[in-house]
């Protein structure tokens, strides 16, 4: 029994195999490219670029160029009285819901203003522009809210502005491709 005893005490147990760390591993390796701030910034950066930076390049030929200007203010108008409503509430909806639920959510008012762009322009529709800047005011303010707090709080203090401008260029960039675009046609 003794001898049985100094044998298990000597044998290396399971806690120590596991508690070696990855780095010291032979052949894993951590990817963190992923994690880091630059590519968040990117992410949200390409976010802008095609939610409001598009948007902003449509509202650019008249919300779509087939709208009279009866329906273009009364939408922009419904998109606005939508929009004050959910910024208001916006930062709270992205506490509750997180801040990558709130950017995907937010992104998707905008898919479904584009959308009823669409379809005026080639069925009609005009009740569907409206539902369309209804969805793009709700979904607007908790967008912004998300996108604001997650590029102000991931950078540090001493490369906040660098990302910031990062950021703005993205957003900005949709409109200029946008009225490159409209330009062009």
């Amino acid at each position: 029994m003794a001898h049985q005893q100094t044998q298990t005490q000597g044998a290396p147990s399971a806690a120590s195999y596991n508690s070696t760390p990855e780095a010291e591993i032979p052949g894993t390796t951590k990817r963190t490219w992923y994690r880091t701030v630059f590519f968040q910034a990117t992410v949200i950066g390409l976010c802008a670029f095609f939610a409001p930076g598009l948007y902003n390049a449509m509202q650019s030929t008249g919300a779509g160029g087939q709208q009279t200007p009866y329906l273009v203010m009364s939408a922009n108008a419904v998109l606005g009285v939508m929009m004050v409503v959910t910024c208001s509430m916006g930062s709270v909806v992205a506490n509750r819901i997180g801040l990558k639920n709130a950017l995907v959510f937010g992104t998707t008012g905008y898919a479904i203003y584009s959308a009823s762009l669409y379809t005026n322009n080639r069925y009609g529709n005009e009740w569907f522009v409206y539902v369309g800047s209804a969805a793009c005011g709700i979904t607007a303010g908790v967008f912004w809210a998300a996108e604001g707090a997650i590029m102000i709080s991931y950078p540090e203090d001493h490369k906040r502005g660098r990302y910031l401008a990062y950021w703005l260029a993205y957003r900005n960039g949709g409109s200029i491709v946008g009225g490159a675009i409209n330009l062009a046609f």
